[in-house]
């Protein structure tokens, strides 16, 4: 009952201290859409007209790359096409008919935007381009990019094509957070490319690696160079923030980052929500009273001098209450809603066993198996000793057959 009591006023000093009362003093930028996550929850930050559709040519280039990732091995060849030669905005200079490594064209196409790498990988994955680009649009469906229309693969300037920043923070959450071989080329500041008639250096050319503290990832592309997307990745400690800055004018595009940066690691922390083993609620199950408690430690960001947590509450999972209970019987949920929406669900387990009266039959067996090698003996002496005596038994009715 006193736990009980305990956990309701910790449970409405929570909800008291967690109403929105904060307010920060967000940067102004001039790109025309803009939006910061936390990456490990995607918990946003910061947003500027994060749902309005654009055409951003460095969306098709990153679904490419991670679909190309997954489905080639790093080491495979791929043969350059006509088509994949002549593509606009062809970079590299293949040659029709030669094979090149997929994982030197993934690097070509990520950190230097090449088109022919692009289209040849395309090929190499869906056999077409309208095929691959067929992969590009189930893949972005699959995720829930709902406002993501893909016409081709080099993000090459099409009326239907399209996304938001939204859209393209779940994609880059989902290949940073899932596959470690993306995070390994969107990190990467430069690559060699070797072919038979020259070796160059592929140069990211995302100017936030040597202009800006913790920078681990970054992309840079455009239709038009007035329009510029970039996109960045900065750790330190153990935040890891994207910034995702569509339509910005060249000549702010890396400072408006850098503010954002800035914004964010100054204004919001990553720290532990509930801690493993901390008591969540109390339930009587069968007579006994049972403390609900935290199976790990879970974290979330938040700004700083507030918890942000708007709404908690606590679903029991009634079904198994009942005995036997073992440490890892799911016993309930705790919901926890933080002010910018997102939603972080937190199991809750018994923080003791408990198991049924044993009737004197289950004593024994147990007793037996804990000591099953020495049961085993006396089971064997006995059989022999019975066998004994059966041959005794034989013996005298035997010899009273003969005496009669």
């Amino acid at each position: 009952m006193i736990k009980r009591l305990a956990a309701a006023i910790s449970l409405t000093l929570v909800l008291f201290f967690s109403l929105p009362v904060f307010a920060l003093n967000e940067p102004k930028i001039d790109a025309a859409s803009a939006l910061m996550i936390e990456l490990r929850r995607g918990q946003v930050l910061y947003s500027k007209n994060p749902d309005e559709p654009l055409h951003i040519s460095a969306a098709s280039k990153l679904m490419t790359a991670l679909i190309a990732i997954e489905k080639l091995d790093a080491n495979a060849m791929v043969t350059a096409s006509k088509e994949a030669v002549n593509a606009e905005g062809a970079l590299l200079g293949l040659t029709v008919g030669e094979k090149y490594q997929a994982e030197s064209l993934i690097y070509a196409l990520m950190l230097n935007n090449a088109n022919d790498a692009t289209i040849a990988l395309a090929e190499a994955v869906g056999g077409t381009v309208d095929d691959f680009v067929k992969m590009m649009n189930d893949y972005a469906s699959s995720l829930n990019m709902i406002n993501t229309v893909f016409a081709n693969p080099t993000g090459i300037y099409n009326e239907n094509q399209r996304t938001t920043a939204s859209d393209l923070a779940i994609l880059l959450r989902h290949a940073l957070t899932t596959n470690s071989a993306f995070d390994t080329v969107f990190s990467s500041q430069a690559k060699p490319w070797f072919d038979e008639e020259k070796t160059i250096v592929l140069t990211n050319l995302n100017d936030m690696f040597w202009s800006y503290d913790g920078v681990d990832g970054g992309k840079v592309d455009y239709n038009d160079p007035k329009f510029q997307t970039v996109i960045t990745t900065v750790t330190r400690g153990q935040q890891r923030l994207l910034c995702i800055l569509l339509d910005s004018p060249p000549d702010s595009m890396y400072s408006d980052s850098m503010k954002l940066f800035d914004y964010g690691f100054s204004n919001f922390r990553r720290g532990i929500l509930v801690s493993k083993g901390q008591t969540m609620d109390s339930k009587i199950i069968e007579g006994h009273e049972i403390s609900l408690v935290v199976g790990n430690d879970v974290y979330y960001t938040y700004p700083v001098g507030e918890n942000y947590i708007l709404e908690f509450n606590i679903e029991p999972v009634e079904e198994n209450f009942k005995l036997p209970i073992y440490k890892n019987t799911l016993l309930g949920t705790a919901k926890f809603t933080l002010v910018d929406g997102t939603v972080i669900t937190v199991d809750l387990f018994p923080d003791r066993e408990i198991l049924p009266e044993m009737s004197e039959f289950d004593k024994i067996k147990k007793r037996i198996m804990e000591y099953k090698e020495i049961f085993y003996i006396v089971v064997g002496l006995a059989v022999i000793e019975i066998i004994l005596l059966i041959i005794k038994l034989v013996k005298w009715i035997m010899r009273k057959s003969v005496k009669r």
